[in-house]
C-alpha cells in the first residue's frame, strides 16, 4: 500500500494520456440498479453523501472489491490493515496473488499537518498518478469531507471546480463517498448546487421509514442528465451487498431468499430472564445478562431483534425508557419485543409499549415454539408509528389520577379533561356515561350504588343525572364494567344512558355538565356518601403529577373485577345403597 500524502516530482512530459472512452465504464456495486444510474462517467466527479452505516460500507467496499479488478485506485483514511479487512469482508482478499489489476492501487489517505483544503486532496491524487501510473483510472475516495470549505458557498464551489478540472486534465474519474456536515437525512442537495455544478452525478444514501434509499439528485449518462429519483435498497442475504428495488411490495421469485433491511436483520439479542424457563434456545440467539445489557448490545444495530423481559409493574418505567431508547437510537427497522413473565401487562401498558416503539408484546405462558414463530413473523417489518421525543409523557398518560369514586362536578370536569389531554399521546380509550335519573331516585342513592374501586374511575352528579367515567376502558367492555361497579340494577336507578367513547363526545358531555351546574348548582354529596353504612373508600380529589415528577405506579397489576360471589351451599349425592 502507498501513502498518498507524499509529494512527488512532476510527471514526464512524454507520457501519453490513455483514451478514456475506450475503457469499460466503472459501475457502482448496487445490484439491480438501472445501468444508467450505476455507471460512472470517465474523467468526471461523482459524490455520494452517506453517514457511517452498513449501507455505506457495503456501497463503497463492494464497489472497491469489484473495481480493483480493473484500473482503479482506492483511497481511505483507514489504516492498511483495516482496508485489507474491509476488502476481505466484501469478497476480495488482497493477500492472494492475481486478485488485483496490475494498475490497481490501494492507498491510505492522510492529511498534511498545518494544511487543509482541496489542494491537499488533489496533490494526493496527483501523487498516485505520478508514482503508480494511475492516469486514466477511476479513484474511489472514502471519507474526504475535511478537504472542502463547507462554511463558504463561494469557496466550496471553487473547490468543486478545481477537482473537476483535475479529473479532466488527468483523464481520471473520482467517486467521493463521504458524510456531509450535519445529518445526511437533513441534507438538502439543492443547497449545494454551486458545488455540484461541475460534477457528473450526485446522490444520497439515507434511511427513510426504516429503509435505506438511493436518492439521486442528478446523474449524467453519456449525453443525457437523468432527473431526480429515489430507489429503495435492501441487502442481499448471500453477500450482504446492496440490492435496488427490493421493496416490501416486490415479489420474491421461487427459491429466492428474501432480501434484508440491513445486514444484521438475522441477529437476535435476548435478555436472559426472557428465556430463563426454556430448555433450549436457538444457537444463533445472543443471550445477555438483563434488559440493560440487551440495550447496550444493540448499540449500532439497524434491523436486529431485541427481546426484553417484563416481570412486574415495578419494572414498567424502566422498561418504558429502555424501549424508547432502543427505538429512538436504533431507528424504525429495529425490532423490539417485550415478553411477559410473572405478571400480565394490562391493556393500557401494552398500548404504552407499542406507542413507545415495541414491535410486539408476547403474552405470558405463550409456548416457546410460538414465540419463535412470532419473532420470525415480524422480520422485514418497520415501525410505522411516529417516534415520540419523550417517554415520560406517554408513561404519564397510562397512570390514572389518585382520585377514585365520587368527586364534585367541578373537580370531575377538570380531572376528566386533564386525563383526556394526557392520554391523547397514546390514544388511550375511555368511556363516559351520562345517566339520567328516574324521577323517584335521589342523587345520593344512585351515587351510593356506584361503588368504584379502580384508580381513575370517577363519578359525579348533575342537576338530573349521574356521570360515570371509566379510565382506560373500551366501549365493548362497558357493560361488564357497569356490572362490577353498580350494586343495584341500573334499570332501577336510571331512565336510560348516553355512552361517550371518544374524546370529542366526552368533551361534549363535559360541556353540557358544565353548563348545567352553572344554571342549577348541584350539592356536594361527599359528606352524605362518607356517612353511609359500610362505605367503600373514596379518595379525595387529586391532581395528576407534574410532567417532570416521578411517575407513581400501582403496587400491583390487576384487571378490573367485581366483588367475589358468596359461596353457595350444595350437597353431593351419595351412592345408593344396595
Amino acid at each position: 500500500m502507498n501513502d498518498a500524502s507524499r509529494p512527488t516530482a512532476p510527471p514526464p512530459r512524454s507520457r501519453r494520456k490513455p483514451r478514456a472512452w475506450l475503457q469499460a465504464r466503472p459501475a457502482l456495486a448496487i445490484d439491480a440498479l438501472p445501468p444508467a444510474l450505476a455507471a460512472l462517467e470517465p474523467t468526471a466527479v461523482h459524490v455520494v453523501y452517506a453517514d457511517a452505516t452498513p449501507a455505506r460500507d457495503a456501497l463503497f467496499w463492494q464497489s472497491a472489491a469489484r473495481l480493483l479488478r480493473a484500473r482503479t485506485t482506492v483511497l481511505s483514511p483507514r489504516e492498511p490493515a483495516g482496508i485489507a479487512d474491509m476488502l476481505r469482508a466484501h469478497g476480495l482478499d488482497i493477500e492472494r496473488s492475481r486478485t488485483l489489476h496490475p494498475r490497481a492501487n490501494i492507498c491510505t489517505l492522510r492529511g498534511v499537518p498545518g494544511r487543509s483544503g482541496i489542494a491537499v486532496l488533489t496533490e494526493a491524487l496527483q501523487a498516485v498518478v505520478d508514482q503508480c501510473g494511475a492516469q486514466g483510472s477511476q479513484f474511489l475516495v472514502e471519507g474526504a469531507p475535511g478537504y472542502f470549505r463547507w462554511d463558504d458557498p463561494v469557496a466550496l464551489a471553487d473547490d468543486g471546480e478545481l477537482l473537476a478540472r483535475w479529473c479532466r486534465s488527468n483523464s481520471c474519474g473520482v467517486l467521493l463517498v463521504m458524510a456531509p456536515p450535519g445529518d445526511t437525512e437533513a441534507l438538502q442537495l439543492a443547497s449545494l448546487a454551486g458545488f455540484h455544478r461541475h460534477f457528473a452525478g450526485v446522490a444520497r444514501l439515507a434511511q427513510q421509514h426504516g429503509h435505506f434509499v438511493w436518492e439521486v439528485g442528478f446523474w449524467r449518462h453519456k449525453d443525457a442528465i437523468l432527473p431526480p429519483e429515489v430507489v429503495p435498497l435492501r441487502f442481499s442475504p448471500v453477500d450482504r451487498g446492496l440490492v435496488a428495488g427490493s421493496g416490501a411490495d416486490d415479489a420474491i421469485a421461487p427459491g429466492e431468499a428474501p432480501t434484508l433491511l440491513a445486514p444484521d436483520e438475522d441477529r437476535i439479542i435476548v435478555s436472559r430472564a426472557a428465556v430463563l424457563r426454556e430448555r433450549w434456545i436457538p444457537a444463533h440467539w445472543q443471550v445477555v445478562d438483563d434488559n440493560a445489557a440487551a440495550v447496550a448490545a444493540a448499540a449500532g444495530a439497524v434491523a436486529a431483534t431485541v427481546v426484553l423481559h417484563y416481570g412486574q409493574i415495578a419494572e414498567l418505567e424502566t422498561l418504558a425508557s429502555q424501549v424508547h431508547q432502543l427505538r429512538h437510537d436504533g431507528g424504525k427497522a429495529l425490532k423490539i419485543v417485550v415478553r411477559e413473565d410473572h405478571e400480565i401487562l394490562r391493556q393500557r401498558y401494552e398500548l404504552l409499549m407499542m406507542t413507545l416503539g415495541a414491535s410486539l408484546v408476547i403474552h405470558r405462558n405463550t409456548p416457546f415454539a410460538r414465540v419463535q414463530t412470532m419473532i420470525e413473523a415480524i422480520q422485514g417489518q418497520v415501525f410505522s408509528r411516529p417516534i415520540l421525543p419523550d417517554y415520560k409523557s406517554a408513561l404519564s398518560a397510562v397512570v390514572a389520577t389518585a382520585a377514585t369514586g365520587y368527586v364534585p362536578p367541578a373537580d370531575f370536569i377538570s380531572l376528566v379533561r386533564t386525563t383526556l389531554e394526557r392520554s391523547s399521546v397514546i390514544r388511550l380509550p375511555h368511556v363516559l356515561l351520562e345517566l339520567p335519573l328516574l324521577p323517584e331516585v335521589a342523587h345520593v342513592d344512585a351515587l351510593r350504588a356506584c361503588q368504584m374501586q379502580d384508580a381513575g374511575d370517577l363519578c359525579t352528579a348533575g342537576s338530573n343525572a349521574v356521570y360515570a367515567f371509566f379510565f382506560a376502558c373500551r366501549m365493548e367492555n362497558i357493560e361488564t364494567a357497569c356490572r362490577h361497579v353498580f350494586v343495584r340494577p341500573m334499570s332501577e336507578l336510571f331512565g336510560g344512558e348516553l355512552r361517550c367513547g371518544d374524546a370529542e363526545s366526552i368533551l361534549g358531555s363535559l360541556k353540557r355538565l358544565e353548563a348545567d351546574i352553572a344554571q342549577r348548582p348541584v350539592q356536594d354529596y361527599s359528606g352524605w356518601l362518607a356517612s353511609q353504612p359500610d362505605p367503600s373508600p373514596v379518595a379525595a380529589p387529586a391532581e395528576l403529577p407534574p410532567q417532570d415528577a416521578p411517575i407513581p405506579l400501582p403496587a400491583t397489576s390487576r384487571a378490573r373485577r367485581g366483588r367475589r360471589a358468596q359461596p353457595q351451599a350444595f350437597a353431593i349425592p351419595l351412592k345408593p345403597q344396595r
